[in-house]
């Protein structure tokens, strides 16, 4: 499965499970994303909206290539890949 592909269909999973981005704090409005990356400006300017967010896109992106680089099967599931992280 291509990388685009994959990436669109876990975000599509997620926002099945999930209102708002699991990696914001709604109380800090801060994206955790930006935290593990140790980001200065930790601040959601998308208000926990992950759909089309630069951010989490990365990230899923970030996934895809660890689990292809270690040989890993690709989760079908946004909640699968949060059981292997």
């Amino acid at each position: 499965m291509e990388k685009p592909k994959w990436i669109e269909k876990m975000v599509k999973s997620a926002k099945q499970t999930y209102k708002l981005c699991p990696y914001f704090d709604k109380k800090m409005n801060s994206c955790f994303i930006k935290m593990m990356k140790s980001q200065k400006k930790t601040k959601c300017d998308r208000e926990g909206k992950f759909d089309t967010c630069p951010t989490f896109m990365d990230f899923m992106g970030e996934q895809y290539d660890k689990l292809v680089g270690s040989w890993k099967a690709l989760p079908q599931d946004f909640r699968d890949l949060q059981l292997i992280l």
